[in-house]
């Protein structure tokens, strides 16, 4: 099994967008397909875990008071500041997940292609803390590629399984595109028409 860390180094060490978020349709797509899945129009406080170049963060950032931006490659983490560094209200931080999760709780928190690159019990642990950091109005969005991930233990099928039996939040919608999978999880178990009186 792949050691994350060096994975990661060695994918940004010559180029600074190695999945082509910043240039393929297919990229484009599906980030506008997370974002108009959202339950609410504006967050106060999001936690985005796995921000590579911040190519989604810049359009969280857009519906985010507060904008806090995890990813484990200090390449990833120095492109996307670079992207970000005239927002003043969005943080970008190096930092481990699940052994560096942050303490304050958030209305969103974004898990976008980066969970099954734990392993299991990484990704329990992980389970766990999201289990304890939504506010009362919080919600989920996990998005992960449904195809083969090479040497690593996890898959999308398995990451999303997993949540969908251990997390204790209302699990509000799936999307199976053939491509990718999206799952949301809210805190509050009324849908979004019932919560604005439409119904």
């Amino acid at each position: 099994m792949n050691d994350s860390s060096q994975y990661f180094e060695a994918l940004y060490h010559h180029n600074n967008d190695p999945w082509g978020y910043d240039h393929h349709w297919y990229e484009a797509r599906k980030r506008q397909i997370c974002l108009a899945l959202l339950t609410q129009q504006h967050y106060s406080s999001v936690l985005e875990i796995g921000c590579s170049n911040g190519h989604l963060s810049v359009h969280l950032a857009q519906r985010a008071d507060q904008l806090l931006c995890l990813d484990l490659s200090a390449h990833a983490v120095h492109w996307a500041s670079q992207r970000l560094q005239n927002l003043g209200h969005v943080n970008v931080q190096q930092q481990k997940i699940p052994e560096n999760f942050p303490e304050q709780k958030f209305d969103l928190i974004v898990i976008s292609e980066v969970a099954y690159y734990l392993s299991r019990n990484e990704l329990h642990e992980l389970i766990n803390q999201l289990k304890d950091s939504l506010t009362p109005q919080g919600e989920i969005l996990c998005c992960h590629w449904r195809h083969a991930i090479q040497d690593f233990e996890l898959d999308a099928f398995q990451v999303h399984y997993h949540l969908k039996q251990s997390l204790p939040f209302t699990h509000y919608l799936s999307l199976n595109d053939p491509d990718f999978i999206i799952d949301i999880w809210t805190v509050n178990p009324s849908s979004l028409a019932t919560q604005q009186g439409l119904i």
